[in-house]
């Protein structure tokens, strides 16, 4: 089963990742993080609550004396252990850990800090940090174990072990790596993440409990993990813990609608009657007790204040330490245009019998039902993707499910406010491949320059021409810029995407230096929209001026230069990088040009003599 999250966003609230994706796991590049998660109690009074659970044991990472810690490294490498509240891991536009007591300090290793050695050069940076002093759970047989934390990774390992017995014997509990398929399917966490386990089958009972922390960049690209609030208590007889709630049928509707069951913040009625909200979650049993369950959906349309869906789903009966996936009954097609707020609970009794009644906090979830406008972020920007270095150019973009036919006219993208003006972008169309190949490449728009007024703004890419989306069929927006030895230019990123899916093309595979492009994930979702209004086409139509044709566009390399009126011009076709990869002279209507001993992906020609230069992108497939 698919795993968990539960956030919310102070504007738009809807989550998304990656999941049905053919994608490569990719690192994140200078994020700043802060998410917040809203929770609020139900309007209903239950007839009675489970207690909290009771402390056994706990450290709040506030004092080394505490803990042990080992340094396991090839080589007696050193890495970074750090215990300051304000510490941030390497990267300094990541920010600090969010747990509840960060101000008093917290744990964190990070492989990539201080001008450790670099990756990839035969040397492995590991360590353990473990409590010195043995826990004594002799007195309790039904415990679990808690902490926060948050990390990012790159192929570098996580885990926590416990040993019953004073450390002559380890027992791993989890192991927190992509690889691994953890909570996370990408690199990044939120901040904090809440990571609960019922540690009884190996802790209950026991004398003397360790704890311990384990840590290794398997001398790979890897970054951090910062860890916080740890702590031990007794298993309630009765708790309910419901997480990773979605609005867009990630978990189950997915396999009966088609697409991937993505969570959209801005969402057209045309593609929200289609495809109504679908609201999922998953409810863990943290209690000792067997317990029947209810998840409970409440919407209220913001702009009149009414209730305008009440749903639930089939009661769930899960056992002590078992989880499940739930869907509500009904779904919801919304009416009219606005903003909805969508929210989420669960009710549990004590295996129908009525005595003893818990519930979960509430997760609110908010979403534009719009005219035209189609995107999954929070409409914030909390960090920053770059699109082009002197190494690279690069392509960010997002995933969108069609489920009523409709035209795509552009692509509304975030500028980074750092960005420098005079920066070139560009906007591409692909065809999701069903097959589980690379996306297919259906059109891309002239070059955007970034103006003084763009930065850290919306800017509208247009495409030269309306682009027909079919219904169950999948497409990706990009946003894109060349190598540059200097000119620089980002995207924003809003949110974490925990259920969408997000994706960056390399095109010259910066990344591993292996030869040739790729595609790789992402976690957090860019800030690039689709926009369904003709109007924003129109405009740039009205203005196009060009003295040539290429077609076919997109081709399989083989295509024709075709003019307006006969003239003379330098021909010359460039590459994502700038190289010029064919050059010619035409002075005929009709030039065939072939590419198709080339790689593919989009390519510029420029046709240029003593007066003008004109250009146009040919997309090899």
């Amino acid at each position: 089963m698919k795993k968990f999250l539960l956030a919310v966003c102070a504007l738009v609230v809807a989550i998304a990742t990656f999941a049905q994706s053919n994608l490569v796991n990719m690192p994140n590049d200078n994020l700043t993080k802060g998410y917040s998660t809203l929770s609020t109690t139900p309007n209903f009074t239950p007839t009675a609550s489970a207690a909290a659970p009771a402390t056994i044991w706990s450290d709040d990472c506030s004092s080394a004396s505490t803990w042990v810690f080992t340094n396991s490294s090839t080589l007696n490498i050193d890495w970074a252990i750090e215990m300051d509240p304000n510490a941030t891991p390497a990267g300094g536009s990541l920010t600090p850990m969010a747990s509840n007591s960060a101000a008093n300090g917290y744990m964190m290793v990070s492989s990539d800090a201080d001008g450790g050695p670099t990756d990839n050069d035969g040397t492995t940076i590991s360590c353990e940090f473990t409590n010195a002093a043995p826990i004594d759970l002799s007195m309790y047989p039904n415990v679990q174990l808690t902490f926060q934390h948050n990390f990012r990774w790159w192929q570098d390992t996580r885990v926590v072990r416990i040993s019953p017995d004073n450390g002559t014997t380890w027992i791993e509990i989890d192991e927190i790596t992509n690889d691994q398929g953890y909570t996370y399917p990408n690199q990044s966490s939120d901040n904090p993440h809440l990571s609960t386990y019922d540690i009884s089958s190996v802790a209950g009972g026991m004398s003397e409990v360790l704890v311990q922390f384990y840590y290794n960049d398997n001398d790979m690209w890897a970054w951090y993990w910062a860890v916080d609030d740890i702590a031990i208590s007794e298993l309630p007889d009765n708790l309910v813990v419901s997480s990773e709630e979605v609005m867009g049928g990630w978990w189950i509707g997915y396999q009966t609608t088609g697409g991937l069951g993505q969570d959209y913040t801005f969402n057209p009625i045309s593609q929200a009657t289609a495809n109504p909200y679908a609201f999922e979650a998953v409810l863990r049993n943290g209690g000792i007790g067997t317990q029947d369950v209810t998840m409970h959906v409440e919407v209220t349309e913001d702009a009149s204040g009414t209730n305008v869906l009440s749903t639930t789903a089939n009661v769930l009966t899960i056992a002590a330490g078992e989880q499940d996936t739930v869907a509500a009954n009904s779904t919801f097609t919304p009416a009219n245009t606005g903003l909805y707020t969508m929210e989420i609970y669960s009710v549990a009794d004590s295996a129908g019998l009525g005595n003893t009644i818990t519930y979960t906090d509430t997760t609110t979830k908010m979403s534009f039902v719009t005219d035209d406008q189609y995107g999954k972020d929070y409409g914030s920007a909390n960090g920053y993707w770059r699109l082009n270095r002197p190494t690279g150019g690069f392509e960010v973009s997002s995933t969108y499910d069609i489920f009523a036919d409709d035209d795509l006219y552009s692509v509304d993208v975030h500028i980074s406010d750092w960005s420098i003006v005079g920066s070139v972008v560009y906007a591409t169309l692909y065809e999701e491949d069903i097959s589980g190949g690379d996306p297919i490449p259906l059109d891309v728009t002239d070059d955007y320059t970034i103006t003084p007024a763009d930065l850290g703004a919306w800017v509208n890419i247009p495409f030269l021409s309306s682009q027909s989306l079919l219904a169950g069929t999948g497409y990706r927006i990009s946003v894109g810029a060349n190598q540059h030895p200097t000119d620089t230019v980002g995207i924003d990123l809003s949110g974490l995407g925990e259920y969408s899916s997000q994706g960056i093309w390399d095109n010259e595979n910066v990344f591993d230096g292996a030869s040739g492009a790729q595609w790789w994930t992402i976690s957090d979702i860019p800030m690039l929209r689709m926009n369904l209004n003709p109007s924003t086409i129109s405009a740039v139509a009205d203005v196009k001026q060009t003295i040539f044709n290429v077609y076919p566009n997109p081709s399989n390399g083989e295509f024709v230069i075709a003019l307006d009126a006969t003239a003379k011009y330098n021909v010359t076709i460039t590459n994502v990088l700038g190289q010029t990869v064919y050059a010619t002279l035409t002075n005929t209507m009709e030039t065939t040009i072939d590419l198709s001993n080339f790689d593919k992906g989009v390519y510029t020609v420029e046709l240029k003599n003593n007066d003008a230069t004109f250009t146009e992108k040919v997309i090899v497939e």
